[in-house]
């Protein structure tokens, strides 16, 4: 039985994370909550009721054996209120965790939910927050997986306007002529719009499959909807 804690499973990525786990029986799953009750039903899914800003519950969690840390904790710069809320989430939030169990369990692994460009030069309060805490991740000592998904393609209106431009007027034409002019071409493929559901199951199968120590980013073709 492989035991899994679950950060950030009401996003776009984190509900299919959640859906993809509730269909492993060899998975128990704690699913770290504010609220009561869980947005995906499995068998196998636990809500485990988290204080994110009470430093003491980070060492308690990982009290109970942790073999795989799933983060898919994000925001925007509107939800958070700001720069300074927007790192909170997509920076702070995080580390305190990948911290608390690599001190707990050093064996353990961890799958991530990235960004694509975080190996970059990071401009803005949420390319730097992504960068730091790949940085934070790598130091750490933990194997893990990063996912680093560019535009997601939503099924609704919410998140970020360049977002939203991507997946109401860009998204078809830009797919259509990638298949047809660049079907192997990793630059284009890079920063091609992505479902999250494809995200997912990546990082799934690439965190399950970690080594000892081993690191794994997941970009572009590494989506298996993409060529």
């Amino acid at each position: 039985m492989t035991r899994v804690v679950i950060a950030g499973g009401s996003g776009q990525v984190g509900l299919r994370l959640l859906a993809g786990l509730a269909a492993r029986p060899d998975c128990e799953v704690a699913v770290l909550t504010r609220r009561a009750g869980l947005p995906v039903e499995g068998p196998n899914l636990h809500a485990a009721p988290f204080d994110y800003d009470d430093d003491a519950a980070y060492a308690q969690l990982f009290e109970s054996p942790c073999d795989l840390l799933l983060i898919a904790l994000g925001t925007t710069l509107k939800q958070a209120g700001g720069a300074a809320g927007l790192i909170k989430v997509d920076h702070d939030y995080p580390v305190k965790l990948i911290q608390a169990l690599a001190r707990t369990n050093p064996a353990a692994k961890v799958g991530l939910v990235s960004a694509v460009g975080a190996d970059g030069h990071a401009i803005g309060a949420y390319m730097r927050a992504k960068r730091d805490l790949e940085k934070a991740l790598q130091t750490s000592g933990l194997a893990h997986a990063v996912a680093r998904p560019s535009f997601l393609l939503r099924d609704d209106s919410s998140g970020r306007p360049a977002e939203w431009l991507v997946n109401r007027v860009l998204s078809k034409p830009w797919l259509g002529i990638g298949h047809r002019v660049f079907p192997r071409g990793h630059r284009f493929w890079k920063w091609a719009p992505v479902s999250p559901a494809a995200v997912a199951t990546a990082l799934l199968e690439a965190a399950f499959a970690l080594g000892p120590g081993e690191r794994r980013v997941l970009e572009g073709r590494a989506f298996k909807e993409v060529p």
